[in-house]
C-alpha cells in the first residue's frame, strides 16, 4: 500500500501538491467560524445535577460572581479621613453613571449601617450621608458605628479601617469573556477619571477581574512564549540537521494539524476553550516526532543510494519512495495507538474531556496525513546535500554506548529502572489535585495582590451560596430564623469564612438597632414588622423573596483556599446548617450551590477524570500494540518503556510539590503519545532488521543506532521547546515546561536503554531462524548466510565499518 502511495505521489507531484493544498486550506477556512468559550460553566453538561441547580438558582437570584471590587488601602493611618471618604463618594457616583457596564454600586456612599447612634434609632441613610463634619469626637463615634455594622464590615470596610471597597455589580453575563472584557475596560476607565487622594493605593479585584486579566496576560504571554518555543525548536532542528528542507518539512508537519483541527472545530460548532487550546502544544509535538523519523529515514536512504551525499533527482525520488514505504507503516501504527489513546477519553464523565479526546484523535490523523503526504513532497523537491547518518560523531558514539550498555548490562539497567519506578510511585502518592480561581494570575500581579487583600481584610473573594426554600411565610417564623442565625454564627467562626449574609442576619441587625440586642424577635408579627422597615431597599430583594417569604438566599463570604479547601469548607457549612435546621420545627430545606462550588468540583473532576482516562488510554494503547505486533511477548515488553515516563513524571510532581490541574495533566497525554511513537518506531526497525537477516542482538544494536538518532533529535527539540515555557509569567506554564521536558527526557531514556535491555533478555524469537547471540569478539557479527536484501546489506556494512573504525 505504502509503496503504491509513494509511487503515485512522486509520479504526480504537482497535482498532489495542489490537491493537498486545497484540502488543507478548505479545512483551515473553518477556523473563521471558530467560537470561543472560556467560561467556567463550559466544564459541565446541560444535564449535570449541580449545573441544573445552579441555573435554577441564578434564574431567581441572578449571577453570583458578577461583582468587581475597587479596593482602596491607606498606606499611612486609615481611610477615615474626610478627603478619602469624599473620594469614595465621588468614585461611587462615577461608577454608577456607567449604566451600560454597571448594574449597581455598593459602598459607604450607598449602603446604610442600619445601626443608629443609640438603641431605638434605625439609620436607613447611606453611611456617608451622615458623616459628621464637626468635632473629632463625633467622627470617632461615627467610625465605630460604621465598623460595628454587619452590613458594612467586613464587606465594605476592614475591621481596622485601613481598607475600603466600592463594589460594582456588572451587567450581562460575567462568565462570558466577550461580554466581560468591555465592561471591565469601562469600569477601569471610570476609575482612572477619579484618581485617589495621597496615601491611598487602589486596585481592582473580584472573579470577573481575575478572569479578564487572565485572558489579557495569557495572550501577552503566548505572544512571547509561542514564538520563542517555535524559534528554539526550529534553531535546534536546524543545528542538528543543518538542512533547510528538514526545517521546512518539520515546520509544516507541526503547523498543519492544529490549524486543520481548529478549522474542523469551526465547521462542527465545537468552541475553543480552556482545555482544547492545548492542541497548540499537543499536536505539533506529536507531528514533529513522526516527521523527524521520516526525515531521518529519507537521509539514510539517500546516503545509501548516493554515498557522496549528492543524489540525483531520480535518486532523491527513490529515497523518498523507500522512506515512505518503510516508515509509512510505523507511522500508521503510532497514529493508531495514539488515536486509540485519545478516543478512550470518551469514557470520561465530563463532556469537555470527551470532546477533547475526539478532536485530539482527529488532529493525530491530520498529523499522520501531513507526515505521509506533505513531507514527502517537500523532501522530493530538495536539492541540498544529504548529511551523513552513519558516522563516528558524538551522537553516534552516544548511541553506540547506549546499545552496548543495554546489551552487556541489561539486568543493571532494569534494576535501576525498577528502583526509579518504586521511588516515583512513592512520591506520586504525594501529588495533590487542586487549583485556585483567584490565583491563576502571577503572584505579583496587582489583581492577585488585591485579591489577597480582599481575603485578608474584607469579605473574601468567594461565596458559598445556600438556596433556602420552604412553605409560604416560613421565613417569617422566628424559630427558623433563630436556627439560621445560630448556624451562621457557628459558620463564621470557621477560619476561612469572613461573613454571613441572609434574612436572619438582616432581622437580627434590625432588632439590634431597635433594642441594642442582636437576636431574632420572638413576638408574633415582629419579624414581619422589622422587614417592612427595609422593604424596597437596595439589597433586600437579593436575599429574600418578599412576595411569598418562602425562599431566601444565604451567602457566606470566604477566602479562596483552593479547590480542595473550598469543597471541604462547603461540606462543613452543609453539616452546620443541616444540624441547626434539624433542631427547629420547620419544613424548609436548603441546597448548597454557587459558581465557585460548581466550578471547583468540575475542574477537579476534569483533572481526576483525565488521570483516570489516561490510565484507561494506556491499557487501550497496550492492547492496540498487541493486536498490531501479534506477539504477546513483544507487546508486554513495550509496556514498561511506555509506562515509565508517566509514572516518573507523576512522581516528579509529588517530589517537587507541584499541584496537578488540567494544564499540567495534558503533559501526560503528550508523554504517552511520544513514548508510544518512539517505541513503535524502535520495534519496527528491530523487526525489520531481524527479518532482513541480522541476528537478534545485532538487530537490537542496529535499531538503537538508526532509530535512536531521530529519537534523540526529537527529544532534544521537544525538551528545548518545553523548557521555553519556563520563561512564562504563569506558574502553571512554568510547571508545564519543566514537567514536559522531564517526561520527554525519561521517554527517550526508556527507548534507548530500557526497551533494548528488555529485548536483549526476553525478546529473542523462541526457536526462530535467527540466533540470539552475536559473536562476542565483535560488536556486530558478519551477516548470516541466506537471503539478505541489498538495502539491509549496505546498512549492515556501513554500521559495521563505523564500529570497527571507532574501536581501532
Amino acid at each position: 500500500m505504502f509503496d503504491r502511495l509513494a509511487r503515485t505521489l512522486l509520479a504526480h507531484q504537482r497535482i498532489a501538491a495542489l490537491l493537498l493544498a486545497g484540502i488543507i486550506l478548505a479545512t483551515i477556512a473553518g477556523g473563521t467560524r471558530l467560537q470561543t468559550d472560556f467560561s467556567l460553566i463550559s466544564f459541565f453538561s446541560a444535564g449535570d445535577e449541580e449545573k441544573v441547580a445552579l441555573d435554577a438558582f441564578m434564574e431567581v437570584w441572578g449571577q453570583d460572581v458578577g461583582v468587581v471590587m475597587v479596593v482602596a488601602e491607606a498606606t499611612d493611618s486609615d481611610m477615615f479621613r474626610a478627603e478619602r471618604l469624599d473620594w469614595i463618594a465621588e468614585l461611587s457616583e462615577r461608577l454608577a453613571s456607567e449604566t451600560e457596564a454597571i448594574e449597581g454600586v455598593f459602598s459607604l456612599a450607598t449602603t446604610p449601617p442600619l445601626l443608629g447612634p443609640a438603641p431605638g434609632l434605625l439609620d436607613l441613610e447611606p453611611a456617608l450621608a451622615t458623616l459628621p463634619r464637626g468635632s473629632p469626637e463625633e467622627l470617632v463615634a461615627w467610625r465605630e458605628r460604621v465598623l460595628s455594622s454587619p452590613l458594612l464590615a467586613p464587606h465594605l470596610v476592614s475591621a481596622d479601617g485601613r481598607v475600603m471597597s466600592v463594589a460594582a455589580t456588572l451587567t450581562g453575563n460575567p462568565d462570558d469573556p466577550q461580554q466581560l472584557k468591555p465592561r471591565i475596560t469601562a469600569l477601569r476607565a471610570a476609575l482612572a477619571e477619579v484618581p485617589p487622594p495621597a496615601g491611598v493605593q487602589v486596585a481592582t479585584a473580584g472573579i470577573p477581574v481575575v478572569r479578564s486579566d487572565f485572558f489579557d496576560v495569557i495572550f501577552e504571554d503566548q505572544m512571547v512564549s509561542v514564538p520563542l518555543t517555535a524559534t528554539v525548536m526550529g534553531v535546534v532542528l536546524f543545528l542538528l540537521y543543518r538542512r533547510l528542507h528538514a526545517l521546512i518539512a518539520a515546520g509544516l508537519a507541526a503547523m498543519v494539524p492544529p490549524l486543520m483541527v481548529f478549522g474542523t472545530m469551526g465547521f462542527t460548532g465545537e468552541a475553543l476553550g480552556i482545555l482544547n487550546q492545548s492542541y497548540f502544544t499537543l499536536l505539533p509535538v506529536i507531528a514533529v516526532a513522526d516527521a523527524i523519523h521520516m526525515i531521518s529515514r529519507f537521509h539514510a536512504e539517500a546516503r545509501q543510494l548516493a554515498p557522496d551525499g549528492r543524489p540525483s533527482r531520480e535518486l532523491r525520488q527513490q529515497a523518498v519512495h523507500r522512506a515512505v514505504a518503510t516508515i509509512g507503516l510505523a507511522c500508521l501504527l503510532t497514529t493508531l495507538t495514539t488515536s486509540v489513546g485519545f478516543v478512550s477519553l470518551v469514557s470520561a464523565r465530563m463532556p469537555i474531556l470527551r470532546s477533547f479526546g475526539v478532536y485530539a484523535a482527529i488532529g493525530v490523523l491530520f498529523a499522520y496525513g501531513a507526515v505521509l503526504l506533505v513531507i514527502p513532497l517537500v523532501l522530493g523537491r530538495t536539492r541540498a546535500a544529504i548529511p551523513e547518518v552513519v558516522e563516528s560523531g558524538r551522537m553516534q558514539r552516544l548511541l553506540r554506548g547506549c546499545a552496548e550498555i543495554s546489551l552487556t548490562r541489561p539486568w543493571v539497567v532494569l534494576a535501576l529502572t525498577a528502583g526509579v519506578l518504586i521511588l516515583a510511585v512513592g512520591f506520586g502518592t504525594r501529588v495533590v489535585v487542586d487549583n485556585s480561581l483567584t490565583a491563576s494570575l502571577p503572584a505579583d500581579h496587582e489583581t492577585t495582590v488585591a485579591s489577597r487583600m480582599v481575603d485578608e481584610h474584607l469579605g473574601g473573594m468567594l461565596g458559598i451560596e445556600l438556596d433556602l426554600q420552604g412553605e409560604e411565610g416560613s421565613l417569617l417564623e422566628p424559630e427558623l430564623l433563630r436556627g439560621l442565625l445560630a448556624a451562621g454564627d457557628e459558620a463564621v467562626a470557621l477560619e476561612a469564612v469572613r461573613a454571613v449574609g441572609g434574612p436572619a442576619t438582616l432581622v437580627a441587625t434590625l432588632h439590634q438597632a431597635a433594642t441594642g440586642t442582636r437576636s431574632i424577635p420572638m413576638a408574633d408579627g415582629a419579624v414581619e414588622q422589622f422587614l417592612s422597615l427595609v422593604e424596597g431597599s437596595d439589597g433586600v430583594e437579593t436575599i429574600l423573596d418578599t412576595e411569598s417569604y418562602g425562599r431566601a438566599r444565604l451567602v457566606l463570604r470566604t477566602k479562596d483556599v483552593g479547590a480542595n479547601g473550598f469543597v471541604d469548607l462547603c461540606e462543613q457549612v452543609r453539616e452546620i446548617f443541616t444540624r441547626h435546621l434539624a433542631s427547629v420545627d420547620t419544613s424548609a430545606t436548603f441546597s448548597l450551590t454557587g459558581t465557585p462550588w460548581v466550578a471547583y468540583r468540575g475542574i477537579n473532576a476534569i483533572t481526576l477524570d483525565l488521570r483516570t482516562s489516561l490510565s484507561l488510554a494506556f491499557v487501550f494503547v497496550s492492547l492496540t500494540i498487541l493486536v498490531l505486533l501479534r506477539d504477546v511477548r513483544l507487546a508486554l515488553l513495550c509496556v514498561v518503556p511506555n509506562m515509565l515516563p508517566l509514572v516518573v513524571g507523576y512522581g516528579l510532581m509529588g517530589a517537587m510539590g507541584w499541584v496537578l490541574d488540567p494544564t499540567p495533566a495534558v503533559v501526560f497525554t503528550i508523554a504517552l503519545g511520544i513514548a508510544v511513537d518512539d517505541t513503535i518506531h524502535m520495534m519496527a526497525r528491530y523487526t525489520e532488521d531481524r527479518d532482513g537477516g541480522l541476528v537478534h542482538r545485532d538487530a537490537i544494536r542496529s535499531a538503537v543506532m538508526h532509530t535512536g538518532r531521530p529519537v534523540l533529535i526529537t527529544s532534544i527539540i521537544l525538551c528545548s521547546g518545553f523548557l521555553a515555557n519556563v520563561t512564562s509569567s504563569f506558574p502553571t506554564m512554568q510547571v508545564l515546561g519543566m514537567l514536559g521536558a522531564s517526561v520527554i527526557f525519561v521517554a527517550m531514556i526508556s527507548d534507548l536503554f530500557v526497551l533494548p535491555s528488555l529485548l536483549a533478555l526476553f525478546g529473542a524469537p523462541a526457536g526462530g531462524p535467527y540466533p540470539r547471540s552475536a559473536t562476542s569478539e565483535s560488536p556486530i557479527s558478519t551477516p548470516p548466510s541466506g537471503k539478505y536484501s541489498d538495502q539491509r546489506r549496505s546498512t549492515f556494512e556501513a554500521v559495521s565499518g563505523s564500529q570497527k573504525s571507532s574501536s581501532g
